[in-house]
């Protein structure tokens, strides 16, 4: 493997390249200082900075990028600032590929760019972002679509996750598995709507294999894990791995109403509380992404949709510890 020039590897996802990559190869373009041992250079710095990114390429001398940063939170974030660091900073990056004859980009993107569909997606479903994190992605491959076709030798790899959990994460799942382990969640309704998401490891090692498969032109990829399960499903699991009880089922009306004080609360605080009824709306909204292209290309997780919920619920319980060492994106 060559010299690799990632951005935005400070983060969960990050963390777990250094893990299986030879760090002495790996270069990290971030704002923020990683907080995890490793042996990668680490150059803080901004994407949508061109001396920046100029930097760290001089500094690495890479044959790839692999472009993990992103702003990407649902709250909090104002439309301008996604497409200043997910279209512009993406921008950035491929002029100064450019700049410095790099071929070959990697850009993390997302399912969100479907936006809310009725039926599975699939790579050759038309994007229809609803959301502005959606949209900058969308806006962003679009640019690596551009840089691709003015070389006919370059070669971007696009790979479009859905939620994404793991060790070191604590985000959606995370909070989720808090719920239950304090006897706070809810079975709501039938639960039988299906919920892709993807452990970090298969998402990393797919994301290693497809690598080595990259051609000139643009390749697209979803990514999730399979068996594809419903919310009952993803949150009975979680309940397997904790010891706990199956948890009691109540209909979608009485846990919307429950999420109400809170949204009023949010509203006055500003904080992103972890109940509001945003998000019952969300969770029990299907978000169903088949991913059979990359299967069918040849990859095989290690890993399945149950294995890799024990394995996050065994790091909370054994690992977890609250002093910033873990990561929300």
């Amino acid at each position: 493997m060559k010299n690799i020039l990632f951005t935005g590897a400070s983060g969960f996802i990050g963390s777990h390249f250094h893990e299986v990559i030879d760090n002495s190869l790996m270069t990290n373009l971030d704002l923020r200082n990683p907080t995890f041992e490793n042996g990668a250079k680490y150059i803080k710095g901004d994407i949508r900075t061109k001396e920046d990114v100029e930097k760290a390429i001089n500094a690495s001398k890479p044959e790839l990028i692999i472009s993990l940063a992103a702003e990407h939170k649902d709250f909090g974030i104002n439309r301008e600032d996604y497409f200043k660091t997910n279209e512009y900073g993406t921008q950035v990056i491929c002029e100064a590929a450019t700049k410095y004859n790099i071929k070959k980009i990697v850009f993390y993107s997302s399912v969100a760019v479907y936006g809310a569909n009725i039926e599975p997606s699939t790579e050759h479903m038309p994007p229809n972002p609803n959301l502005p994190y959606g949209e900058s992605k969308l806006a962003g491959e679009k640019v690596l679509e551009k840089w691709a076709a003015e070389d006919k030798s370059r070669s971007v790899l696009i790979i479009r996750p859905s939620v994404v959990y793991g060790e070191r994460n604590v985000a959606n799942m995370f909070r989720l598995i808090n719920q239950i382990k304090a006897g706070r969640y809810f079975h709501i309704g039938k639960g039988d709507n299906i919920k892709s998401i993807v452990y970090v490891k298969n998402l990393v090692d797919a994301t290693l294999f497809l690598m080595k498969q990259m051609k000139p032109g643009v390749d697209i990829y979803n990514y999730a894990d399979e068996p594809q399960l419903t919310s009952r499903q993803i949150a009975s699991s979680i309940s397997k791995s904790l010891s706990s009880g199956e948890p009691i089922t109540l209909p979608y009306w009485i846990v919307y109403a429950m999420g109400t004080p809170f949204d009023l609360l949010i509203k006055i605080t500003g904080k992103d509380l972890p109940i509001s009824t945003n998000r019952v709306k969300k969770f029990c909204t299907e978000t169903y992404h088949k991913a059979e292209k990359v299967l069918k290309a040849g990859f095989q997780p290690k890993y399945s949709t149950i294995d890799g919920l024990k394995n996050m619920v065994d790091w909370r319980n054994n690992q977890y510890k609250e002093d910033g060492n873990y990561f929300d994106v």
